[in-house]
């Protein structure tokens, strides 16, 4: 049998082992397959993974593999890995985020979904060359993918983009939310999404890890999630932040002077705006490594990005799979509307 090969590997899924009965000691998770939309129960050995998929030919008697890499990058991480799950917060040591970095980029670019990619731009291409009203055949440039050629081009990806990657990776701010008791995270099959506040509009709207404001999740166990954040991002927090307080300065400063406040009373109201100020010490925390604390609503958010970024699976330790029941629904009436 041909060795299954992960490309969410078991050191992320066994933080999500099932949350169920005994199913954890077996190593099992609950899984919903989005395209037949049916759950199961399955060993982590099964999922997320397919067999020789780092493997793929040369010629006819040669067969290459990154496997190796995959393995290699996978035993490097590892310690790592468990030691956040358990401290929840990351070391900020230059050799911690580099390792990170590492990890967050092979992890980003190894998947299935990412694999498909240039077989997808394809047949967009070809589609929309055929309501045209002219013959894909006859355009040049346009490649006929076949598994082996994909498997080949999605080695080449990773070998020569790997650490391109990572660098851009190593430039963000890491550090990790925790999930409130009674919730978790999900881990999807493409677990590294990424997600802006900021409008993009137009061509520009497209996400990728080196854009400005980009936020970069990976839940890493179902209560801790890895973050990686573009320092523009804390940046736009502490304006936000400056903006309202020099709003309510304005504010406390126009009653003193019309005679409404007193000084002191201004400068109780200064004092009681720093007490009342949430950023600045979510930002010190986050600059630390974290954990930064968040609510069952937020959970829910970040789950729906790995829904939303998921190729086909979805992992939820509590097996109830929510709120890919209600994104399900919402895609079902949307297209209803479009036919």
């Amino acid at each position: 049998m041909a060795k299954h090969q992960h490309y969410v590997p078991r050191l992320l899924l066994r933080g999500f082992l099932s949350q169920n009965g005994n199913e954890a000691d077996k190593e099992r998770v609950r899984v919903i397959d989005l395209k037949k939309q049916r759950e199961i129960i399955t060993s982590i050995d099964n999922i997320m993974g397919e067999g020789k998929f780092n493997e793929w030919w040369i010629d006819d008697e040669t067969v290459a593999s990154i496997d190796p890499l995959a393995d290699h990058v996978e035993r490097n991480i590892a310690p790592l890995i468990h030691r956040i799950r358990e401290e929840k917060k990351i070391e900020q040591t230059p050799d911690v985020i580099s390792d990170l970095s590492l990890f967050l980029a092979f992890q980003f670019i190894r998947t299935k979904k990412m694999r498909l990619m240039p077989e997808r731009l394809n047949e967009q291409i070809r589609s929309h060359v055929r309501r045209m009203g002219l013959d894909p055949e006859r355009v040049k440039g346009l490649q006929e993918w076949n598994e082996n050629t994909l498997k080949a081009q999605h080695a080449k990806h990773q070998i020569d983009g790997l650490q391109k990657y990572a660098e851009i990776m190593s430039e963000k701010v890491f550090f990790v939310m925790t999930a409130p008791e009674g919730a978790s995270f999900y881990l999807s099959d493409h677990p590294v999404a990424l997600h802006s506040d900021q409008d993009r509009p137009g061509i520009m709207r497209g996400l990728g890890i080196g854009v400005p404001y980009i936020q970069i999740y990976l839940p890493i166990s179902a209560d801790v999630m890895l973050c990686a954040y573009d320092p523009a991002v804390l940046g736009d927090l502490m304006r936000g932040r400056d903006e309202e307080m020099n709003k309510g300065r304005a504010m406390a400063l126009k009653a003193l002077i019309d005679g409404r406040i007193t000084a002191a009373q201004m400068r109780h109201c200064v004092e009681q705006e720093k007490e009342h100020d949430i950023v600045t010490p979510m930002i010190t925390t986050i600059r630390a490594g974290g954990p930064v604390a968040i609510e069952k609503e937020q959970v829910d958010t970040y789950n729906s990005l790995q829904v939303f970024h998921a190729h086909r699976f979805v992992v939820d330790p509590r097996g109830e799979f929510d709120i890919v029941a209600e994104m399900l629904a919402e895609r079902a009436a949307s297209a209803s509307i479009h036919r």
